[in-house]
């Protein structure tokens, strides 16, 4: 089967876009040398929003001190929290160049977010990442009153690796009988450590991620671990019983189908489960390019799942 066409927006702004120091092609070059993937952690340049008081708070987590940077919008009423968790391949990003996703969400899902800056790969393979997460979502559940958040109103939402680890967090706060999620939002997620899927067999010269960037992400991650559950979630024998979710995919991605799978089994476990495919897109559309119209009608349908979840 061929590889679907790029959405024409999309294929200009590939084509005309600064990508600084992060490739739109040839990810796996990047990953595969410490150096060069070393940029992709630093922190940017942020957005400011005088709507939304922004902060960092450093909580015990099981590597030392965890950081959670803390989006609150301006009101005196608490508001459901969402458990942020960026992407970044499990090997570069940071709460800071992924502000404009969680400002978005903090205004318009009208919640406080709560990204949590977890340790990276390859220094810090799995379980750091996915103990990091929990460990956010454990304090979120008991201190929520510090930010002005509701406890009864969690929400957890990953992006690509992030969408790994989210679906991890979710999954082992129901076998712990840990913090009660209200709804899980998973973009783009990392799921499948087989690589087996016909996206990711066909995706071998994809915009921004390739079959040779998920084999180094999953080699730095969870080599040795790959078949564990909260490393590759796919690998979960049982998916009932974890809260309505939303998987967004991108058509023009390798982890496409994956994506579509976990919706399926979510689905006949019983979950309530939505599944949007965004067509025409690529790996990482709406951070790279939110301005383009399938970029503005996604983050519009994250929202809304957010916002109808958290307040019914």
């Amino acid at each position: 089967m061929p590889i679907p066409a790029v959405d024409p927006e999309i294929q200009s702004l590939l084509k005309t876009s600064d990508a600084g120091v992060f490739p739109f092609y040839d990810l796996d070059s990047v990953l595969a040398v410490p150096e060069r993937y070393q940029p992709l952690r630093e922190h940017p340049d942020t957005p400011v929003d005088d709507r939304v008081k922004v902060q960092n708070l450093f909580v015990p987590g099981p590597g030392g001190q965890l950081r959670l940077r803390v989006y609150r919008p301006a009101t005196d009423s608490a508001l459901p929290v969402i458990l942020y968790v960026h992407s970044g391949a499990f090997t570069y990003g940071s709460p800071e160049a992924e502000e404009e996703h969680a400002l978005r969400y903090a205004l318009d899902a009208e919640a406080v977010v709560v990204s949590v800056d977890y340790r990276l790969a390859p220094e810090h393979p799995y379980p750091a990442a996915a103990d990091d997460a929990y460990a956010a979502l454990t304090w979120i559940a008991a201190h929520a009153a510090e930010v002005g958040g509701d406890p009864e109103r969690i929400a957890v939402a990953g992006v690509s690796a992030g969408g790994n680890i989210a679906a991890s967090t979710v999954l082992r706060a129901r076998d712990l009988a840990g913090p009660k999620v209200t709804f899980q939002l998973l973009i783009y997620p990392v799921l499948d450590s087989g690589l087996t899927s016909a996206s990711m067999r066909e995706s071998t010269n994809t915009p921004i991620f390739d079959r040779a960037a998920a084999e180094l992400a999953w080699r730095y991650y969870a080599e040795g671990h790959d078949q564990a559950p909260y490393a590759s979630p796919a690998h979960a024998a049982d998916l009932g019983g974890l809260p309505p979710t939303l998987i967004v995919v991108a058509e023009v991605d390798p982890l496409r189908d994956e994506g579509h799978h976990y919706a399926e089994r979510l689905s006949a476990a019983g979950v309530t489960t939505e599944f949007i495919q965004a067509p025409g897109a690529v790996h990482g559309f709406d951070l790279l390019f939110p301005q383009a119209r399938v970029s503005e009608r996604n983050l519009a349908d994250q929202v809304r799942a957010l916002h109808e979840a958290l307040h019914p």
